[in-house]
């Protein structure tokens, strides 16, 4: 089972998670959570297109001992599918083991599965959705549907790494 991922942080250097999406691959699964939020932490970039697209999701603020709560919760239900979290940016999975604690479920695996998106798909979903990207849920959304699982093959499948 595949469930796609992406972060938004406050910056490239001493990255800091402001929000995380996860999606399952069917499209029926969906987590999405924001943390409070630094300013000074963050680039001008962050501040100008990020932050504006945050406070949209209800209930979605919450507190870092809250969000590793609520993302183990979510994930648990994935345990007996083996799920591999298929990241596009290899900051996301740094930023998702940190938001766990370090302390990641031998059930659960990591891919980078960037040079299996297809990159047209990827724009195309954000114009059809009329949504902005750098979102961590719309991206998330937008990865799951831009993935060529035929180009990815057992590469991702089997390795999960």
């Amino acid at each position: 089972m595949l469930i796609f991922i992406d972060t938004e942080f406050t910056d490239f250097a001493n990255a800091e998670l402001i929000s995380i999406g996860l999606v399952s691959e069917c499209g029926l699964h969906e987590f999405y959570a924001e943390l409070p939020v630094n300013l000074s932490k963050c680039n001008d970039f962050v501040v100008t297109t990020v932050l504006p697209q945050l406070g949209k999701v209800a209930a979605a603020q919450c507190s870092v001992d809250e969000l590793q709560r609520r993302l183990r919760l979510w994930l648990e239900q994935f345990s007996a599918r083996a799920p591999i979290i298929c990241f596009d940016y290899d900051g996301d999975w740094r930023l998702f083991c940190h938001a766990m604690s370090y302390e990641i479920p031998a059930w659960l695996r990591g891919k980078n599965i960037y040079k299996y998106l297809d990159q047209v798909a990827l724009q195309m979903y954000f114009i059809d959705n009329r949504i902005k990207d750098h979102h961590a849920l719309h991206d998330a959304k937008a990865n799951c549907h831009a993935f060529n699982l035929e180009k990815a093959g057992a590469d991702v499948i089997q390795s999960g790494k």
